[in-house]
């Protein structure tokens, strides 16, 4: 009689036990969490290419004079320079924040002789449209250009 009053209580030691360090294992345990492949949607933006410095490449890796003249359109050439993009987001107060402050570019102005017809048609500048081109030094990417016109030399078709 006592071996089995022994035996049961050492059982119900034993499961006591174990209840007990389950009990505290469950309570203590991290969540296990699974990692589930989402498609997540791209930001409108994520096209939009990021241009780095590249004031300290060698003057063999940016494009020539030559080349950056060829890419601007049919003007009478009256400047070309090379120049940091924060130089130039200085002079004329544009600024894009896809382009490092040291990046190197080309600033190519002229003017264009007789009529030139702005973006889509909208407005025609009758003579004389001074072109200033925005040219990366590197890739010889256009980052734009701005078109002035002399006064009394605009036509707006703006509705």
């Amino acid at each position: 009689m006592v071996n089995i009053f022994t035996i049961i209580s050492f059982s119900a030691f034993v499961f006591a036990s174990t209840t007990t360090l389950l009990l505290v294992q469950t309570v203590t345990a991290k969540p296990v969490q699974i990692k589930k492949q989402v498609n997540q949607a791209k930001p409108l933006n994520s096209g939009v290419r990021i241009y780095p410095a590249n004031n300290s490449l060698p003057a063999s890796r940016l494009i020539t004079i030559e080349r950056a003249i060829k890419k601007s359109s049919n003007m009478q050439i009256t400047e070309a320079k090379l120049i940091t993009y924060e130089e130039f987001a200085a002079q004329t107060g544009m600024y894009k924040s896809s382009i490092s402050n040291n990046r190197m570019v080309w600033i190519i102005t002229g003017f264009v002789q007789g009529e030139f017809r702005m973006s889509k048609g909208r407005s025609v500048c009758t003579d004389n449209a001074k072109l200033v081109e925005l040219i990366d030094a590197e890739t010889g990417d256009s980052f734009g250009r701005s078109v002035h016109c002399p006064l009394n030399n605009q036509i707006n078709f703006m509705p």
